[in-house]
């Protein structure tokens, strides 16, 4: 950590051969130092960029900081165990992890190595005849699928190409194959990629170049940052505690929220600006790294006790909830207040909904979201009695008209689709909204019908329903398949009026579709009535707002506002509505 003394830092720019960076890891001369984020890539991800460096497109640039320090490091990089570190000038990673950990991972494969790790499969093979890089094919593999781990590796080389002529049946198709190999083994020994060294700096210096160099591009989440600044051996580890927290999020099913919610709720327990964006100047701060640990563990139980909330509501997965500040913000009021009053947790209640189905957060200026935060913060203290800032009386925003799994809009509408308890297509069992759209995603909704006239009707959440998980093509055949008599019973619980069933009978879609339509806009103008939500003024569907989006893009958007200091902000201690 930094001393307090400033040396004027050295940043060294060069370019490496790729097989020479992968040497220089496996070696352990360059490292990935523990506060660092786990490994995050999809299978897709390897893909592309080696499909990238085939095609002599730039990566990235790799940085490092080198310094005689031992900081802590990872043991391992995707599949490889790492080389226990040398004397003298190690260089940490500090930004392409991500990549340098599938160029070792898929190069450096070896049959000693556990191959899937990190919930990908590192044995990754290119097809000589189409150029694309995929897993290993289903039906085997063939003289034509060339490994990637044998691509830097002499030995390894020859003997794919022993294998191709081997096991190829045509000599002249075994050439081509083997042209190819040459030529995708030439495309990773020739490329050479940009390595920034970090020199005569300190950790927090090091941390500051790359948040610096980093501002038009990726961003290092804010609790890694975080974890950089404040990380001593032994000590309080944000990201990894972090890590873990997803860990027990995702079995809760709501591992798809972004980290950065998360860290805000930290922020607030702290008593410090949730949009802070200087995190190096706060975090340097003694009194802050002191209650950290504090913070975060206080954080973590109010977010546990505000899932239960939402569970109660229907919330059963992170896609259910139409804003990630909704969590942070009932997070900070559950960390003070375990057991509200009945007339507390009621006016918690008509608050979710109404900034559900109105879409408070997409619309408004961060002022106001730092003022709604104050004023659900003072409610266990009794100062705030009901809620101003956010005005229970908000009309609702209309019925949408198109089908987007990312709109805070339609989150409420499939709040209001999963309260009908929808059943399976194959029998009388219930179906579990929230577990289906957690493993599932958008896919939990399968289309009702493709075969429509109308574009309108096609992209309507009326012409969408839960369905089984391993569910194929559109739910329309499954529900003429069934009797009448469990038309009856099944229809009601997908938002359909019983009279479709001659709409079903007839092969009339576009007429089943409408009908579904106006039975869920009243449905759902009922389901926000009985939850004390003004209901849109037309009955008809309308556009979704561009502000209507329910992740992370929100922060994103310039509202206008600057900044306001760090200065920590008293927390109010519970009172009389707490029970």
């Amino acid at each position: 950590m930094s001393d307090g003394r400033r040396s004027r830092t050295e940043v060294v720019p060069e370019v490496v051969f790729l097989g020479k960076l992968v040497e220089r890891i496996a070696a352990g001369q360059i490292r990935v130092p523990r506060f660092q984020r786990a490994f995050v890539w999809r299978q897709t991800d390897l893909h592309a960029l080696l499909d990238s460096i085939l095609r002599g497109f730039p990566i990235g640039s790799i940085l490092v900081w080198d310094t005689e320090e031992n900081i802590e490091s990872t043991r391992r990089i995707g599949p490889m165990k790492i080389s226990p570190r040398p004397d003298g000038m190690i260089g940490y990673l500090l930004d392409g992890q991500q990549r340098v950990s599938t160029l070792v991972g898929t190069l450096r494969l070896t049959d000693g190595m556990n191959a899937t790790v990190d919930q990908v499969d590192w044995r990754v093979y290119c097809n000589l005849d189409t150029r694309e890089f995929h897993r290993a094919p289903a039906e085997g593999i063939g003289p034509q699928h060339f490994p990637v781990r044998s691509l830097l590796n002499t030995a390894g080389f020859f003997e794919a190409c022993r294998r191709i002529q081997s096991e190829g049946d045509d000599s002249v198709q075994s050439q081509k194959w083997l042209d190819e190999a040459d030529r995708l083994a030439n495309a990773f020994r020739d490329y050479q990629l940009p390595l920034i060294r970090i020199r005569d700096a300190d950790l927090d210096s090091a941390v500051t170049v790359f948040a610096r160099l980093n501002r038009t591009g990726r961003k290092m989440a804010a609790d890694e940052m975080v974890s950089a600044l404040t990380y001593q051996k032994g000590q309080f580890h944000l990201a990894q505690e972090m890590n873990n927290f997803k860990v027990e999020l995702a079995q809760k099913r709501f591992g798809n929220l972004d980290r950065v919610f998360l860290f805000r709720a930290v922020l607030a327990a702290l008593g410090r600006d949730i949009y802070a964006k200087d995190w190096a100047d706060l975090m340097v701060k003694p009194e802050v790294r002191e209650a950290l640990p504090d913070a975060f563990e206080s954080a973590t139980k109010g977010i546990r006790r505000a899932l239960k909330f939402l569970a109660r509501l229907g919330v059963t997965s992170d896609r259910l909830l139409p804003y990630g500040l909704q969590l942070v913000f009932l997070g900070e009021f559950f960390r003070q207040c375990p057991q509200p009053t009945a007339s507390v947790d009621e006016s918690l209640n008509r608050w979710f909904w109404v900034t559900s189905f109105a879409g408070w957060f997409g619309a408004v200026r961060l002022t106001q979201t730092r003022l709604a935060l104050s004023e659900i913060r003072n409610l266990p203290t009794g100062v705030e009695t009901r809620f101003s800032v956010v005005n229970l009386e908000a009309q609702a925003q209309p019925f949408p008209d198109r089908f987007d799994g990312r709109s805070a809009r339609v989150r409420a509408f499939l709040l209001y689709l999963a309260s009908l308890g929808p059943r399976s297509l194959r029998g009388e069992s219930a179906l579990d909204p929230g577990e289906l759209l957690s493993t599932s995603g958008t896919g939990a909704l399968g289309h009702v019908s493709a075969n429509l006239p109308q574009r309108a009707l096609i992209r309507s959440p009326a012409n969408r329903m839960y369905v089984d998980h391993d569910h194929v093509g559109q739910a329309f055949g499954a529900l003429t398949e069934l009797q009448d008599n469990e038309l009856r019973e099944v229809l009601p619980t997908h938002g359909f009026p019983v009279a479709s069933i001659d709409h079903l009978r007839s092969g009339n879609r576009t007429g089943l579709i409408e009908a579904r339509l106006e039975a869920l806009i009243d449905g759902e103008r009922n389901f926000m009535m009985a939850r004390k939500v003004v209901p849109p003024q037309e009955r008809t569907a309308g556009i979704i707002a561009d502000s209507d989006a329910s992740d992370e893009e929100y922060f994103d958007i310039d509202h206008g506002e600057s900044d306001t200091d760090d200065d920590e902000t008293p927390i109010p201690q519970p009172g009389a509505a707490c029970s």
